[in-house]
């Protein structure tokens, strides 16, 4: 019996994909799912690793899609899903703790949360962004996300590299939109969490994964320009809460980032968000325009993905599980939840470990309400 699934997206593979499945795979109760939306390429996956495949380039949202509609046509028993890049690694201790420190949750909690370690030699990927919206967006060309992230707690959501929701509730929100190629894609979907009233929960820094961000996209022109055309479907499926005057705040914040990187003498990252500006135009512009179809990404066109990536409605899971009362334990049982047992070094006491989650009491770290991984 599976608590947990956990869905892989790749194309073509990364350095990390193997080691990424092979510790999945040794999660207790975790159901793994590698999605590849090209070829397959590098060593066989490890042993109980589900592959679907040959469907296409699809995009992240609609592989996302596809295996867990596998899963629950199967007559998966998972309660959570774990949305993972290809180019993450799991640390022994993250890895470990995971089932436990989700069953921590209850009912109320619709999704969790992490932080990304920051590797040698570089800084952290980014593990959070903030809802857009004019405001938002306005601001954050001033001062910058990691100030808005503390100015709008609220509307901060994860990026989509990894988090864990809960299956109900994915199913409920009618999973990932498959009209988004690639980006925004976990955006909206977190807009769609915060409209509904759904909450959030930061797990403890003390539980990492580490990003590496960008491996398959690195420095593709079409991608940078696919994450502007992105941010125009975005503007259009939230127009009513956004209002047609993000889109214009967008623009300008690229326009002034653009002329920052310049200044800065940093040429590449100067054409990065032109580029972005122009897929930003485009999109608003043409919104058929896909031109990641025609490109060597080969990328499914938007009707067919819409077509292939629907999910069944939450009553599919009414004969295989049982949602857990309000107030119960995650998982079911009398004892009530367990918190996972870390493993302070010797010598000290695991209460006295600072930001330990076993040692504070607001151990939930939760937010109502929920940018896209730009390094996807």
């Amino acid at each position: 019996m599976h608590s947990l699934l956990a869905v892989v997206v790749s194309h073509g593979g990364s350095t990390h994909l193997h080691q990424l499945l092979s510790g999945l795979a040794a999660i207790r109760g975790c159901q793994v799912t590698l999605v590849e939306n090209g070829p397959l390429a590098g060593p066989p996956v490890p042993v109980g690793v589900r592959v679907i495949e040959g469907h296409g380039n699809v995009g992240y949202g609609t592989a996302v899609n596809l295996a867990v509609r596998e899963a629950v046509e199967s007559g998966s028993t998972a309660r959570w899903l774990l949305v993972v890049n290809s180019d993450v690694t799991i640390p022994d201790d993250t890895a470990e703790a995971l089932p436990r420190l989700l069953s921590w949750y209850p009912p109320s909690i619709d999704v969790v949360g992490f932080h990304f370690l920051q590797t040698a030699g570089g800084a952290a990927a980014r593990s959070q962004a903030v809802l857009p919206t004019p405001r938002t967006s306005a601001f954050i060309a001033l001062r910058g996300e990691t100030a808005a992230l503390a100015r709008w707690s609220r509307l901060r959501y994860p990026v989509g590299a990894f988090f864990a929701v809960r299956m109900e509730t994915f199913l409920r929100l009618g999973g990932f939109d498959p009209a988004f190629w690639m980006y925004y894609e976990e955006t909206d979907l977190f807009a769609r969490l915060h409209a509904a009233g759904g909450r959030i929960a930061w797990a403890d820094e003390e539980w990492p994964v580490v990003h590496v961000g960008g491996e398959t996209v690195g420095r593709s022109g079409l991608l940078h320009a696919e994450l502007g055309r992105a941010a125009a479907l975005y503007a259009r499926r939230h127009r009513l809460n956004v209002g047609w005057s993000w889109p214009a705040v967008h623009a300008g914040q690229l326009g002034l980032l653009t002329g920052r990187k310049l200044v800065a003498g940093r040429p590449h990252d100067a054409l990065r968000a032109a580029r972005i500006l122009a897929g930003l135009v485009g999109g608003l512009a043409r919104p058929a325009w896909e031109p990641a179809v025609r490109s060597r990404w080969r990328a499914v066109p938007a009707p067919t993905r819409q077509r292939i990536g629907s999910l069944p409605p939450p009553t599919a899971l009414a004969d295989s599980r049982r949602p857990a009362a309000v107030g119960s334990p995650v998982g079911g049982g009398g004892a009530g939840p367990q918190r996972p047992t870390a493993h302070p070094p010797a010598g000290r006491p695991e209460t006295a470990r600072p930001g330990s989650l076993a040692a504070r009491p607001g151990w939930l770290g939760a937010t109502t309400g929920t940018g896209d991984s730009a390094n996807r």
